[in-house]
């Protein structure tokens, strides 16, 4: 019997278990039945996504999309004030943040079930993933190891971005 070392995509999901646990209770402070809830809820989405952005990389266009969106969301709910900037992450790492970004849109895609039909402010949460560039990226977490240096800061840029998400929600459901 061989053994295989363990893929990134396997480390990455075993490995954020906790972030992405920790993250989902902090999104799920906001009820986004109401009004006032969707929107502090919105507006911590755009701050996460404004300090993803400042990566500048290929996840740009799509990120420059979800911003555009969730602008929009945010105007129709009568809320104008301009996006807090964060820090970012002390680790980071290209794809830890397409991890961070796809999976994310995976469970708001989830989080926006419990949306009232026909409401305003939900472009950004009904918008359709990219499912295209996640088996694409996922294709490149299935070929590169798990364990060694590179992993090793893959994850811990992972769990450092899905924290600051957490920090961000944290801080708007305390406003």
């Amino acid at each position: 019997m061989t053994l295989t070392e363990p893929f990134l995509r396997d480390r990455l999901r075993t490995g954020t278990r906790a972030a992405q646990d920790a993250l989902d209770r902090a999104q799920r402070r906001f009820s986004l039945k109401d009004p006032d809830g969707l929107r502090r809820f919105l507006a911590a989405q755009s701050d996460a996504l404004s300090a993803l952005r400042t990566c500048d990389d290929a996840l740009a266009p799509a990120l420059d999309a979800a911003l555009a969106l969730l602008a929009e969301d945010l105007d129709d709910l009568g809320h104008d004030a301009p996006p807090k900037t964060w820090p970012r992450p002390r680790t980071d790492d290209a794809l830890a943040r397409g991890y961070v970004w796809h999976s994310q849109r995976m469970a708001l895609r989830m989080m926006a079930r419990a949306l009232p039909e026909g409401g305003s402010g939900q472009s950004y949460l009904t918008a359709p993933r990219d499912a295209t560039e996640w088996r694409t990226l996922c294709a490149i977490l299935e070929e590169t190891p798990g364990y060694g240096a590179a992993g090793d800061v893959t994850l811990q840029a992972a769990n450092d971005w899905l924290a600051l998400f957490e920090t961000i929600c944290h801080d708007h459901a305390r406003r």
